[in-house]
């Protein structure tokens, strides 16, 4: 059976589409894994030294949530450590509830915002208090709906804080809750971790997420904080890190003792969060943007390819073109499997067999939706202009 010029180029076109996938899958996506084997064989250059850590977090109105996070970061089994919770103004029982704790733990330390700031987005402004009350050489960031999975979080951190590392990013996703909504936010959480976790660890950082995140408090007051961007409600860690680090001195750790969880898995936040950083997403320098865009739009691609393959395929009995575009799409899909099953299991993440398939394909719908949201949202809805 002779195969047509269109059949030749139909599966050429899959082809290629499946080795991108293969070398973002195996280059990018794997190397989170590629490092916890690293650590596991002793191949990683970590240190023993333990410097003084300023945890700051910034709250308004999280009462319930610090009540239930705070005890968690307040103990962790660190030698150095300080944890500074700056309240936003809260209108709830934050303050008492802080002053109650402050009393049981001596190395809990609160500051407020004043009520009167107008053209500052507050959570910055707030951040920027704890970060001149943090007494440490490393601050890290976590936020008020986020606790660590285990009292080892500082120390796992510390082990990258060295003399040519100024900037150290630790895993975060969504708790695992019932439901598929809720496995749609942790999965598409878990593909931006790995891109980010996977670009940092081959040398090409360039942003980090303040849910899990450390840095040389030196940097911070050597590039005036956050004062290019304070009229932006968000991207007080994405535009700070980007503009202000070299790639060269960001790094990750992958570890399940870094693990950080947020409880605030619903359809409000993710589409804020999503909304958030595409728009915080234009304002970035580097060529690693348009990379991560062109994995998004190869796989798309792939996917509407193969759909199409197939297709065509029965209609026109294209059988040898069927099987092939099948197995193509079959190599890729299970060596994404492999990957994604291999890093949540260092990760103690859920696992995706038989949906991940399904996620991969709803993956580029969703990011079109929110994308098209985007543009029908106001620029005005992303800067700070009111209380």
């Amino acid at each position: 059976m002779e195969i047509t010029q269109a059949e030749t180029i139909i599966i050429i076109a899959i082809g290629v589409l499946v080795a991108i996938q293969l070398l973002y899958t195996f280059v990018i996506y794997n190397a989170p894994h590629r490092r916890v084997v690293a650590e596991r064989k002793g191949k990683l250059p970590l240190t023993e030294h333990k410097p003084g850590i300023s945890v700051v977090i910034a709250a308004a109105d999280c009462e319930q949530l610090l009540a239930k996070h705070l005890p968690l970061i307040l103990e962790q089994e660190y030698p150095d450590f300080e944890v500074i919770v700056v309240d936003d103004n809260s209108q709830d029982e934050t303050k008492e509830l802080l002053q109650h704790l402050s009393e049981r733990y001596p190395h809990l330390y609160t500051t407020f915002t004043s009520d009167s700031i107008r053209y500052i987005s507050h959570k910055k402004l707030a951040l920027m208090l704890g970060i001149k009350a943090a007494k440490k050489e490393w601050v890290v960031f976590t936020e008020p709906d986020c606790y660590p999975t285990s009292r080892q979080w500082l120390a796992s951190l510390a082990r990258h804080f060295s003399d040519t590392t100024d900037v150290v990013l630790g895993y975060c996703n969504y708790e695992r809750r019932r439901g598929f909504a809720n496995r749609c936010y942790m999965f598409d959480t878990l593909q931006q971790q790995l891109r980010l976790l996977g670009l940092t660890l081959r040398g090409g950082g360039y942003m980090g997420i303040g849910r899990n995140m450390a840095y040389r408090k030196e940097i911070f007051f050597a590039n005036k904080g956050y004062s290019r961007h304070l009229d932006l409600e968000r991207g007080e860690d994405d535009l700070f890190i980007n503009e202000h680090v070299p790639s060269q001195r960001i790094t990750a750790d992958v570890n399940a003792l870094s693990v950080v969880r947020c409880t605030s898995a619903n359809g409000h936040t993710w589409k804020r969060d999503k909304l958030s950083r595409l728009f915080i997403g234009r304002k970035m320098h580097g060529m690693q943007r348009h990379l991560l865009g062109a994995d998004t739009l190869s796989r798309t691609l792939l996917y509407a390819g193969a759909t199409a393959s197939i297709i065509v395929s029965l209609l026109m009995h294209w059988w040898i073109t069927l099987g092939i575009t099948a197995g193509l799409w079959l190599i890729s899909i299970g060596c994404r499997l492999s990957v994604y099953h291999s890093i949540s299991r260092d990760l103690g993440e859920r696992r995706y067999l038989l949906s991940l398939p399904l996620l991969e394909i709803l993956q580029p719908c969703w990011e079109l939706y929110f994308r098209v949201c985007l543009l029908l949202t106001s620029k005005q809805a992303h800067l700070r202009t009111k209380i």
